[in-house]
């Protein structure tokens, strides 16, 4: 494989003192990359920087002013998909790799290759630094698990964490989505990050995913760490490409999936506005039942339960493809009297599966039979 593009490797929004790395040539595996000042030969000099926080660059297009076509990129230890176009890394910059897609009517995608070496911030640090760039408020210790899905990183297990802004926060009147990997070896994190405008970046996430996947990263750990947080362990799930069987109850209506649904149904209610079903797959563990069910508690302003009253309250059940499914009804309080949320985990090897119903009242309880006939008719593929 070529050697690894040349540049400086930056702390993302942060100031460093980072060396720069000339005339060096990397092993043919991606870890050659992530290791910060491995022995490529001497330094030939130190230079002292402040680094620019990680903005999108501007889209890169033909003269014509329509997205130019896609480059075949042929020092990068990775396939570059079709129709993202690369563009030159800014000298003394912190990308080692930048890609660009733009449409006709102007919106515009930006992807970014960061490796970080040393205090990179903590994962929480980041995300939150990128919820802010779409928009949202910041997340807490206890929320993240919920967001943190498992992603396949070449050979490597990843992070990757999806947000979309909820107001406008782009030229043109846009809201914002960002897709964004994470993967630690040794001292480092390479962040791999997908920004722009929401429809744009949703329509290319399968490529991202594919993206990631098609690094070289060399072959696979022989030994895993288990520890909560750690992303060099073994290597990830594949990403969702299809939905389980089940039987979906008539009147309730496939709506399009957003952000980190694999479906969505509305359910009409008598009179009032419909109920809404997500389907959500997030990593083995994603956080624990307890913690989950508490984040929804929360956000009905009830107060925690421990493990003695989530076991008291919860109903567990197995469904036809042999899991065990846990299911709480939850009703708000306050503010959120009159909402009710009946909710089901099932928990696998591969991943954690979240199924939860929100609506007024009376139209969760007219649908609780039907919920948990759905969810016991549930087949994974």
């Amino acid at each position: 494989m070529p050697g690894i593009p040349e540049g400086l490797l930056a702390a993302e929004g942060r100031s460093g003192y980072l060396p720069l790395m000339q005339s060096c040539r990397f092993p043919p595996v991606f870890l050659g990359l992530l290791v910060l000042g491995a022995g490529c030969g001497p330094r030939e000099e130190v230079r002292v920087y402040e680094a620019p926080r990680d903005v999108a660059a501007p889209p890169t297009t033909s003269d014509s002013g329509a997205p130019a076509a896609a480059k075949t990129a042929s020092n990068v230890p990775w396939t570059v998909p079709e129709g993202w176009d690369e563009k030159p890394s800014s000298p003394g910059g912190m990308r080692i790799a930048s890609y660009g897609v733009t449409t006709g009517d102007g919106r515009s995608m930006d992807v970014s290759v960061i490796p970080l070496p040393g205090g990179s911030g903590s994962v929480l640090e980041n995300v939150n630094r990128w919820r802010d760039q779409v928009g949202l408020g910041p997340l807490t210790e206890d929320q993240l698990d919920s967001e943190r899905q498992t992603v396949t990183i070449g050979t490597m297990a990843g992070e990757l964490f999806e947000m979309v802004g909820d107001r406008p926060v782009l030229d043109g009147g846009h809201r914002a989505r960002t897709l964004a990997a994470m993967m630690r070896v040794g001292e480092t994190t390479v962040f791999f990050k997908a920004t722009g405008e929401e429809a744009l970046v949703a329509a290319n996430r399968p490529k991202f995913l594919a993206w990631l996947q098609s690094v070289q990263t060399g072959p696979a750990p022989a030994t895993a760490s288990t520890a909560p947080g750690s992303m060099a362990g073994p290597v990830a799930p594949p990403p969702v490409t299809g939905l389980p069987q089940w039987e979906v109850p008539s009147t309730w209506k496939p709506v399009p999936a957003s952000t980190m649904r694999l479906a969505s149904f509305a359910i009409e209610g008598s009179g009032g506005p419909p109920g809404d079903l997500s389907v959500v797959a997030l990593g083995p563990g994603a956080g624990g039942v307890l913690a989950n069910v508490n984040r929804w508690r929360g956000q009905l302003q009830l107060d925690s339960v421990d493990e003695a009253a989530l076991a008291r309250d919860a109903v567990a059940f197995t469904t036809q493809a042999g899991d065990e499914a846990v299911v709480v009804d939850l009703a708000g309080r306050g503010d959120m009297d009159g909402t009710r949320v009946l909710a089901a985990i099932v928990p696998r090897s591969d991943r954690t599966w979240f199924y939860k119903l929100t609506g007024d009242t009376a139209l969760v309880a007219s649908q609780k039979d039907a919920f948990l006939g759905f969810i016991r008719s549930v087949k994974y593929p």
